[in-house]
């Protein structure tokens, strides 16, 4: 008996202890920095949390990356990730048998609100937005209309769409709100809608409460000092002001807290708008609301959604014809895409107040010039001057101008920045809207030049 006894408890111990799989985790930061000696543990559902071990040492800057630590873990889903006293938001699942990375985004020895990155391809585009591929959205500290801090750390983890208004804008103002009403409804939970005044001497939370209420908004309403909001705008050339002066500006964070996409204009609301913004719309507004804006509306903006929040996923082809146009440049000169016939040409639409046009800008310039391709850059609304100073800054010659969007609307812009990918024979092989990854890129411009 004692013999059977030995035996059952030999077999039944291995398949009493959990099930494991291997986490490695790396490091990296935006510029080579180190780490003190710090405890990494994970949390395990609301308040479960198990230290992994010590990681201390050298980070490289992105995207060179140093392993910290390698072991195994048992399976399940990991909530939160605390690297000394900075704590983290993070979906990370362990699976038997299978190794599983974490990337920590490391600034001055500290862990980056938002730079905490699970799976492979979390991990390839966490190195990409800590190298600088991405703008980073610059730290700032607003409150919200229930006098709540909104920060950088209160928005991570989340994508999240930005939209410039005032509660005594008539124009355009309510049209971006019947627009949150519809994202509202439609867009994922993980998202986060938020409206940010421009006018900081009216818009108090008070005020920004009373508006919520009236309009029936769930969604996060952000006021500040004029200093305060003046800083958080600037990277998005939008002023503060007041009554029915504005800049309409919509942007797409994405959970990492890199802006990615840029909208400009009036949003294409349809019938979908409560009795109460209608009639708080004025003459213009109204004129605004019944011709459709600037085409871009709800669809759009979820889609873009969709892309970044997949951001290995590539867009279908969009076939048909290159638009013909003709253009002036910032050197005084006229180009017309007949110019390139025979050609391959990749055509980017931007703009100053873009900080994902500038990220890329750099990039297209190198690896197109290096193609068999043609770079057009086509500057969206700007004067000559406000591009050609822009463009000196990054040592970059010339760029078209598309002073009234003509040609931006007839390729389908809806926000900046896009590039459009034409074949030699003249026909459209892909339309990127969005910031481009240095892979696609590639890819595009190898397809490009086998056509």
């Amino acid at each position: 008996m004692v013999a059977v006894l030995a035996i059952a408890v030999l077999w039944a111990v291995p398949r009493l202890q959990p099930s494991t799989g291997t986490l490695v985790v790396v490091g990296a930061a935006r510029s080579a920095t180190s780490l003190s000696s710090s405890t990494l543990s994970l949390r395990q559902g609301d308040d479960s949390w198990s230290a992994l071990g010590s990681v201390s040492g050298d980070v490289p800057a992105a995207p060179a990356q140093r392993q910290l630590l390698a072991l195994a873990v048992p399976t399940g889903t990991y909530t939160g990730v605390r690297l000394g006293s900075d704590l983290q938001l993070v979906g990370l699942t362990i699976t038997a048998g299978q190794v599983e990375p974490l990337l920590l985004g490391i600034d001055s020895g500290r862990l980056i609100d938002g730079a905490v990155y699970a799976g492979n391809d979390e991990v390839n585009l966490g190195l990409g937005e800590l190298a600088g591929k991405f703008v980073p959205l610059p730290a700032f500290d607003l409150v919200d209309q229930k006098g709540a801090t909104v920060n950088l750390s209160t928005i991570a983890g989340k994508d999240v769409v930005i939209a410039a208004f005032h509660t005594t804008c008539h124009e355009t103002c309510p049209l971006y709100t019947a627009l949150f009403l519809q994202l509202a409804r439609q867009a994922a939970g993980s998202v986060m809608l938020l409206e940010v005044t421009t006018d900081p001497g009216v818009d108090t939370p008070a005020v920004l409460a009373g508006y919520a209420r009236e309009v029936g908004a769930s969604w996060t309403f952000a006021t500040g000092g004029n200093e305060a909001l003046t800083a958080f705008w600037k990277p998005f050339d939008v002023a503060l002001a007041g009554g029915d002066t504005h800049t309409s500006t919509l942007a797409l964070v994405d959970r990492h807290g890199y802006v990615r996409l840029v909208y400009r204009g009036v949003p294409r609301v349809g019938q979908e708008i409560p009795p109460s913004l209608v009639s708080s719309l004025s003459a213009k507004g109204l004129t605004e609301l019944a011709s459709g804006g600037d085409g871009w509306g709800a669809p759009d903006v979820l889609q873009a959604l969709t892309t970044i929040s997949r951001p290995e996923t590539s867009p279908a082809p969009a076939g048909g014809k290159a638009s013909a146009f003709a253009l002036h440049a910032t050197d005084g000169t006229t180009v017309r895409l007949s110019d390139f016939a025979g050609k391959p040409v990749v055509i980017n639409f931007w703009a100053t107040y873009c900080p994902p046009c500038k990220a890329e800008m750099p990039m297209l310039q190198k690896d197109v010039g290096h193609s068999s391709a043609r770079l057009v850059l086509i500057n969206e609304g700007e004067s000559s001057d406000t591009a050609r100073t822009y463009l000196a800054g990054l040592d970059i010659r010339q760029s078209l101008l598309d002073e009234d969007l003509a040609v931006g609307r007839a390729y389908g812009m809806s926000a900046l920045p896009m590039t459009i990918f034409v074949r030699a024979d003249g026909t459209i092989d892909r339309r990127q809207v969005g910031e481009l990854d240095e892979r696609v890129l590639a890819a595009e411009l190898s397809i490009l030049a086998s056509q």
